[in-house]
Order: structure tokens, then C-alpha cells, then sequence
């Protein structure tokens, strides 16, 4: 059944290219719908920091079970996303951000910057795809699954990131901005960052956020090509 989905909006979408590109990039402005993922972008731009991309030379299409897919769903003119593998590095923990495969329940797949440099391996590989030029991206992480930022969650994992989507919405979707040659990633519909909670303990020591408030020394990131 979800294979049939992906292949109508596949389809659907390489006619709307054809057809109204310019309606369909102006669709989903001004639809007051905060839900919608049309609401890309809606948190407006951050004070102190220039728009940003991530390098995509060398990416290649996003495939699922084989197939091609549609990177992002009802934004801007649709297309198919490309790819390109990177780790993650959080530089005031100065540790990758590394995918928990082995953790259970809620918490599995959570994202924490934890892996010191020389160390990496397969759980710090994340797929960066954007159908823009890496101006907006989302994440693949070594799972297979899409980062999602669990808004649902609350407490202290309130924005908890972990592998766990299977289709970009606006939970998974990101607004690359720059300062310093520092990068940021900010939740398009929120407006909040990927940010490292050095203050936690235990097994959340790291936990990687999409609630930081402002891009300060946590929320720092540098993308590294593999």
C-alpha cells in the first residue's frame, strides 16, 4: 500500500512540474495551516545569521526499497531529493552525533553527540537530502529511518531527535543558516535548533534536541563528507 502511495505522489508531482509550477511553489503561502508541510519556513528568518546550505556536490537521488521517492510532501515545487553521506559534529561537545541503535522503547534510535573524533563508524553516517540545493534539508540517519524531532513527547525528551519517520513533514524538516562558519539547523515550522544538552545525565548525557531557543555554543554544528 505505501509503495502505491509514494508512486501517486511521484507521479502527481512530475505533472504539476509539467502543468502549474509557479501555483504549486506559491500553494501553500498564507494557509494559516502551522501543521501543514507547506509551512516550511514559516519561523522566519533568525537574527545574527546568514541563510546557509550544505554542500550537496556528488549527492545522489534519495531511494527507498529501490524506488525513488519525494523528498519533501506540498513544498514548494515538488521534486526528488537528493542525498549525500556526512557526520555530525557538535563542536561545543566536540563528539559526532551518533544514532542509538541499541537503546529500547521511546528512545530508540536517539540521536546523542557522543562519539569522540577517530572513533566513528556506522551509527555517526547520516544521509543529508534536500530538493533545494541543501538550503532545506532532512536526514536520513544509518537506521533507514528519517530524523524526526518528537514534539509529541514531553518532559525532558520533549523534542527528542531519533530515527523514527518515514516521510518528510514538517517534524523532519530543516533550515540550514550560518555564522562564523558554524552551522545551524532549525526546525522550518518552529523555529527552534538541533541543539546537544551537555546538562543532562546518565544516558541522555548529549541527547541532541530540536529545542534550542537561539543558535548559541550547543546548537553549533560542522558537517564532515564521507
Amino acid at each position: 500500500m505505501r509503495r502505491k502511495s509514494i508512486l501517486v505522489l511521484v507521479a502527481t508531482a512530475v505533472a504539476a512540474l509539467v502543468v502549474t509550477p509557479l501555483a504549486l511553489a506559491r500553494a501553500g503561502e498564507g494557509d494559516g495551516d502551522a501543521g501543514h508541510p507547506s509551512a516550511r519556513g514559516s519561523a522566519g528568518p533568525p537574527p545574527g545569521l546568514a541563510p546557509g546550505h550544505i554542500d550537496m556536490t556528488g549527492a545522489t537521488p534519495l531511494t527507498r526499497d529501490g524506488e525513488q521517492q519525494l523528498g519533501f510532501e506540498g513544498v514548494s515545487v515538488p521534486g526528488l531529493a537528493s542525498c549525500r553521506d556526512y557526520k555530525i559534529l557538535n563542536l561545543a561537545a566536540n563528539r559526532y552525533i551518533a544514532e542509538e541503535q541499541g537503546f529500547g522503547g521511546a528512545s530508540q534510535n536517539m540521536l546523542r553527540a557522543r562519539t569522540a573524533p577517530g572513533s566513528t563508524g556506522t551509527w555517526e553516517i547520516f544521509k543529508i537530502c534536500s530538493d533545494d540545493g541543501g538550503h532545506t534539508v532532512f536526514l536520513q540517519a544509518p537506521s533507514g529511518y528519517l530524523v524526526t524531532a518528537e514534539y509529541g513527547y514531553t518532559g525532558k525528551n520533549f523534542g527528542m531527535l531519533r530515527g523514527r519517520g518515514e516521510w518528510a513533514d514538517v517534524w523532519e524538516t530543516f533550515d540550514v543558516w550560518t555564522d562564523a562558519g558554524k552551522y545551524y539547523l532549525r526546525n522550518a515550522q518552529r523555529g527552534t535548533y538541533f541543539t546537544c544538552r551537555l546538562d543532562y545525565t546518565g544516558q541522555y548525557y548529549e541527547e541532541m534536541k530540536a529545542t534550542g531557543a537561539a543558535p548559541g555554543s550547543w546548537e553549533a554544528l560542522w558537517f564532515d563528507p564521507v
